[in-house]
């Protein structure tokens, strides 16, 4: 049934989970005469709840810190407690109960419950992922750990090593791929890939990349495609900011090594598009900028096989992004229109590349880069030129060797704007869904901001990981290269 099973790792990768999920569920149809564009299989698991009646639960395994899941609790209206050993029988001495109070549920998830009206959601009433989320979760999807505590200053998960001795740890007294993963795979009939959102920037990377090399070992062939965030820097003190920028290095360099696919995202420190108007403090803001491009850029792999909105595998996209074999990192670029026709200079652009990303302003070196692969996903989005529509339509049968592999997927469905969606986008803000486009993409351009990347963090590692990871960035660089068409041997020393 095409499926795909989702990991979500860390406070930033749920919020934006959480917007994907909340726009999942709103593609639900309910009478008999309404027919969904969305094959609900890929994402969805059926099952049978504690009174008997079907249940259909998103197909994800969670992860969050000790306090990062909020009010959520593993037991819903759904499911019962799994009955557990009492005291008695463990401990026959005497016994003190040390119970911590309960987070409250958000009036938000109140409103839910009982089915009424749902207050505005606003950046203060928003504390925790699950404050906004509209769907129930499986018990065995709820992973806590309990290690580490969310926002602590005492010991916090900031480190890329503390992520990966964190997994060695778990991963050696509970097998956590086979007590965590297998359940949703077993349930399967054929499975199209692995979809990961975690952090880079902290701890998250080290744990995603063990966790991957452990799901690489179980599923060879496998499609594992990686949406690697970075949280905001934005008034945070230096040296936070190149401990940040430490761990992208770190992650991006381990995950290349093992998922298809790599893509970052982040949002421009500066200069944001008119339009767009967020808090880049607000992990409710962040991620549902994130979550919009990911839900577009991946709808062609949950399309219905009947619909005309030709139905794809995240697979296929990933051979498209990659036809060199050696190309797992792709960029993401993104175009909101308020209408179907809007005009060009109306629609808000963003661009959530921002690796190597330079502070200094000057003329970029490569104005029309050598594209590889792009994969071109629309929803009630005209092209801005006819010209490049027919260049498209014109490339989607690869005729030459060396040449760029493109692939357009178009489809009437928009982008919903639900009362879980906060208004970042001030010129839809009226609207309940709108026109979307991104632009998934691999070209010589990465290769310069691969080796800013590998110059910045060059001076801030040890001497012990310098040589590995400058060598690992070198090589990732070297694959976005064409020496035969730079025409300029500028910069070849810096591999």
């Amino acid at each position: 049934m095409r499926e795909i099973i989702t990991l979500q790792l860390g406070q930033l990768s749920n919020y934006t989970a959480t917007h994907f999920w909340n726009a999942q569920e709103s593609y639900f149809t309910y009478a008999a005469d309404e027919q969904s564009l969305i094959d609900h299989n890929v994402h969805w698991r059926p099952g049978v709840g504690v009174d008997g009646a079907e249940t259909f639960l998103p197909r994800t395994v969670i992860y969050d810190l000790k306090g990062g899941f909020g009010s959520l609790r593993k037991i819903n209206a759904m499911y019962e407690p799994e009955s557990a050993a009492h005291p008695d029988a463990l401990w026959s001495g005497p016994s003190v109960v040390h119970k911590q109070q309960p987070i409250a549920a958000s009036s938000y998830q109140q409103s839910l419950d009982a089915g009424t009206e749902a207050p505005k959601l606003t950046k203060s009433t928003v504390r925790y992922w699950s404050d906004f989320s509209r769907v129930f979760f499986h018990p065995r999807s709820l992973v806590q750990l309990y290690d580490f505590e969310l926002n602590s200053t005492t010991m916090p998960f900031e480190r890329f090593a503390m992520g990966t001795e964190l997994f060695n740890t778990l991963d050696r007294e509970h097998e956590l791929v086979d007590r965590d993963w297998r359940p949703f795979a077993e349930e399967c009939d054929q499975m199209q890939g692995i979809q990961v959102f975690t952090t880079t920037d902290d701890a998250w990377g080290g744990f995603a990349s063990s966790y991957i090399e452990s799901l690489r070992d179980e599923y060879p062939k496998t499609c594992i495609w990686v949406w690697g965030l970075q949280s905001p820097m934005l008034d945070k003190p230096r040296s936070k900011r190149q401990l940040g920028l430490v761990n992208t290095a770190h992650s991006i360099d381990q995950l290349c090594t093992q998922a298809t696919t790599v893509v970052p995202l982040a949002l421009p420190e500066a200069d944001l598009p008119a339009g767009v108007s967020l808090d880049a403090r607000s992990a409710w803001h962040t991620s549902a900028a994130f979550a919009a491009a990911i839900e577009t850029a991946t709808l062609p792999s949950r399309m219905t096989q009947s619909s005309d909105s030709q139905p794809s595998t995240i697979d296929y996209l990933a051979e498209c992004l990659n036809p060199a074999g050696n190309q797992p990192l792709a960029s993401l670029q993104a175009s909101v229109a308020s209408t179907t026709d809007s005009s060009e200079d109306s629609r808000i652009d963003l661009d959530f590349f921002q690796i190597g990303r330079s502070d200094r302003r000057g003329p970029q070196r490569d104005r029309s880069p050598k594209v590889f692969g792009q994969v071109l996903s629309r929803r009630a989005f005209e092209s801005q030129q006819e010209e490049e529509q027919e260049e498209l339509e014109g490339s989607q049968g690869r005729q030459l060797i060396g040449s760029p592999v493109v692939r357009r997927y178009e489809t009437p469905l928009k982008f919903p704007l639900l009362d879980s969606y906060p208004h970042i986008f001030t010129q839809v803000a009226d609207q309940a869904d709108i026109g979307f486009e991104t632009n998934l993409c691999s070209n010589t351009s990465m290769a310069p901001r691969l080796k800013m990347l590998r110059s910045q963090v060059t001076r801030l590692i040890s001497l012990d990981e310098r040589e590995g990871l400058s060598n690992g960035l070198a090589e990732l660089a070297e694959a976005y290269r064409e020496d035969w068409s730079s025409g300029s041997d500028d910069d070849d020393d810096d591999l």
